[in-house]
């Protein structure tokens, strides 16, 4: 009986200390470090940021081929009446 209430008392003292625990006001400093840091990116270097965020393609996927894969989604599904097995792409 006595671990049960030691146990609750544990829990409630710490949902008090977290509940009345001081907030941060960590908006102005984040949105103060953001803008310093767009200031200070020149044309080439976003040039440079943007060459290294293309995605890279896997070559050796060929489930599907480029003419299909590029056709609006209507086309590109097979009917639905067709198994899938004699489905014949366009």
């Amino acid at each position: 009986m006595t671990s049960k209430l030691t146990l609750v008392a544990l829990l409630t003292a710490s949902l008090a200390l977290t509940a009345c625990s001081k907030k941060q006001d960590t908006t102005s400093t984040t949105s103060a470090e953001n803008s310093a840091a767009t200031e200070k990116i020149t044309a080439e270097q976003q040039a440079a940021i943007d060459a290294i965020d293309q995605p890279v393609l896997d070559e050796k996927n060929t489930d599907v081929a480029a003419e299909i894969a590029n056709l609006p989604a209507d086309e590109a599904t097979a009917v639905a009446e067709m198994p899938a097995s004699s489905a014949v792409a366009p």
